[in-house]
């Protein structure tokens, strides 16, 4: 699949720089590999099919661009050290074994699919001398300014501003640090708060920017239509994809060696589907899903043309929620 068709695909690609843009940054650095990106976080309840999203989408990046010429150099960052952050001390040696855990998931999609991404824990980097001394830098950077400062103060929720502020805001400045750098990061939209802070501070230094691209939300499964009414937030926004529990929602969600095909089965049988494309429509997003990891199992890389097909008439709500049911069994659960 060439570049301009994969971020072109609808259901799948919610914002995304140009392929032209792309291939224009990888020219600009060529020899070097242009630096494809997507970090998440975890939590204790479990590996979400939500976040193999990422890795397929990522993944089939880097092969569009390396059929046009290009050095490529796909990761996946599990930033264990960040979730750490976010639990009581006494939680966080376990907290690292969890982002063990995920590190692991992540390969094995890598052996499973052939996905080839580079898989890094931001336990491995985050106390080096050189990260310490960049973010140092960056911290710098932004208490001169006004205006950065308020920036990275705005990437905090509302009710954790007094907590960070105390620690000196070091989570964001890890993320900052961390993305700086890139070429492409990929990841959902609530995310550009982090990565605007980043652009900011590369165009302050006269450095390549960093491009965004962003991937469709996720929702809830089992939900009927009056609970995304009632939940503004979660319709708009959606919920996080690479932590299960995300609003305590982890009975709602497929997890890969966790959720039975008969809970999966009822959970899809109850959710709201809609042929209107402006409203929530989980059961396409979980399709699109099992669509990449087929297509990755049998060398297929024709575009994907489900969300397509379903909002052209040409497969019914009846149809897509029985093709789903049988495709999350075969071409994902079945092989973990």
């Amino acid at each position: 699949m060439n570049p301009e068709r994969l971020l072109s695909t609808r259901g799948l690609v919610e914002q995304a720089p140009t392929a032209g843009e792309i291939k224009k940054r990888s020219e600009l650095i060529a020899p070097e590999s242009i630096k494809l990106f997507y970090g998440e976080t975890y939590d204790d309840k479990g590996h979400p099919i939500d976040s193999m999203k990422y890795y397929f989408f990522l993944s089939n990046l880097a092969e569009a661009l390396r059929q046009e010429g290009f050095n490529v150099d796909p990761s996946i960052l599990v930033a264990d050290s960040a979730a750490c952050r976010n639990v009581r001390e006494e939680n966080q040696e376990y907290y690292m074994i969890l982002g063990e855990k995920r590190a692991n998931f992540v390969k094995r999609v890598n052996d499973i699919y052939r996905t080839g991404l580079r898989v890094v824990k931001m336990s491995n980097y985050i106390n080096s001398p050189e990260f310490i001394q960049e973010r140092e830098k960056i911290r710098e950077t932004c208490k001169a300014d006004p205006e950065l400062m308020m920036a990275v103060q705005k990437t905090v929720p509302e009710s954790k501003i007094e907590i960070e502020r105390e620690k000196g805001f070091l989570y964001s400045f890890d993320e900052i640090t961390t993305i700086i750098d890139l070429d492409v990061k990929v990841g959902p939209p609530r995310e550009d708060l982090y990565d605007d802070v980043a652009r900011r501070i590369a165009r302050k230094r006269g450095q390549k920017e960093l491009m965004s691209l962003f991937l469709t939300p996720t929702f809830p499964l089992g939900m009927n239509w009056s609970y995304f009414f009632v939940n503004e937030g979660i319709e708009n926004h959606g919920i996080t994809a690479y932590k299960a529990g995300s609003k305590r929602l982890h009975g709602n969600r497929i997890i890969v060696e966790r959720s039975k095909p008969d809970y999966i089965s009822d959970l899809i049988k109850e959710s709201f589907i809609s042929t209107n494309p402006a409203l929530p429509n989980p059961i396409l997003d979980v399709g699109i899903i099992c669509e990449m990891a087929r297509k990755r199992l049998e060398g297929d890389d024709s575009p994907i043309t489900l969300a397509d097909d379903f909002y052209e008439g040409k497969i019914s709500e009846k149809q897509l929620k029985e093709k789903v049911k049988r495709d999350v069994e075969k071409y994902i659960l079945s092989k973990f």
